[in-house]
């Protein structure tokens, strides 16, 4: 099997990289960065092909993919952080939409016959009511940010790609995922690092978060990129799926969990430049559809997902 990854780079990204290869498939992988900090990947990033190329550069894309000839296309590549949509939406939005809007012409003229998981995120779900939850596909998207207004955005172009019959792509809406190689500019790496730091004496026993009070459906990101294989797979064309644990989690239990694998008691400090403008108060998915229809469960339970979060980073600091 021939698989091309774009945002090959990032932290799913890597994470889906390495499943692929593991699982003997040729893999191609597309990034913007042309020298790309691979800290998951490893030495497994020798064995890609790698492709630096913007998203919204049609020529670009189009000769990558005669090149790759993909069998499956995975599309991960995005601008995901929220304070960085909130400081430039439109860049965020030439990304996201145009961007995902160039690839699937890309691939309709030089690979139409790949089948292609179009990522999306459940924040494009936004505020919704209580009495929804736990949210499913058919769920109403309420963006309440750029970011995650960008990726309703795209996740409509990809379904019109299909439903024109022009593409067999899946769309997939994965809700918080966490684990090894994510960036702090994530809440539960952010608390991991920090308290990494303290268990090694290279910071006072205080952490500084956001809002505590937010709930949110937390996978492990290894689940997470299983799921994106199996959908590749037998996920229905034109059909989007919920990828999550299905349970709701608060930011503090998050933070308490963490401070316990490290056996710290430690003081927190609200900082507001880490609050959201707009917040969710709790998202939380159901995922009976990609259970029925792929077999698809999650296996790690959150308490080794954060045990291995942290084990990271305190090796990080030696």
């Amino acid at each position: 099997m021939r698989a091309l990854v774009t945002g090959a780079d990032g932290f799913a990204g890597q994470w889906l990289v390495q499943s692929l290869l593991q699982a003997g498939d040729e893999v191609s992988g597309a990034s913007r960065a042309a020298r790309m900090p691979l800290s998951t990947l490893g030495l497994g990033a020798r064995d890609v092909d790698w492709h630096s190329v913007d998203l919204r550069d049609f020529d670009g894309l189009a000769t990558m993919l005669a090149r790759a000839r993909p069998d499956v296309v995975y599309h991960l590549a995005a601008q995901a952080s929220v304070p960085a949509a909130l400081e430039d939406p439109l860049s965020t939005l030439s990304i996201n939409v145009l961007g995902t809007a160039t690839l699937l012409q890309a691939c309709r003229t030089a690979a139409a016959a790949a089948r292609i998981v179009a990522v999306g995120s459940a924040d494009a779900y936004g505020r919704v009511e209580s009495a929804l939850l736990p949210l499913r596909e058919d769920a109403p998207l309420n963006p309440n940010n750029p970011y995650a207004a960008s990726k309703a955005a795209a996740e409509m172009v990809a379904l019109q790609y299909a439903r024109s019959g022009w593409l067999s792509i899946v769309a997939v809406r994965p809700f918080n995922h966490t684990g090894p190689g994510q960036s702090t500019a994530f809440a539960a790496p952010a608390f991991a690092s920090q308290i990494a730091a303290i268990k090694t004496k290279k910071s006072a026993p205080i952490i500084r978060t956001g809002n505590l009070t937010a709930c949110r459906d937390i996978s492990d990101v290894r689940d997470v990129v299983r799921a994106y294989r199996l959908l590749a797979k037998s996920g229905t064309e034109g059909s989007v799926y919920n990828v999550c644990s299905g349970r709701a989690v608060s930011m503090q239990q998050v933070v308490d969990e963490l401070a316990a694998i490290a056996g710290l008691h430690i003081d927190i400090q609200e900082d507001p430049d880490r609050r959201r403008v707009v917040e969710t108060p709790v998202l939380v998915g159901d995922n009976s559809k990609i259970q029925r229809e792929t077999g698809w469960r999650p296996s790690i339970a959150l308490s080794q997902t954060l045990t291995d979060l942290y084990s990271a980073f305190l090796r990080d600091r030696g």
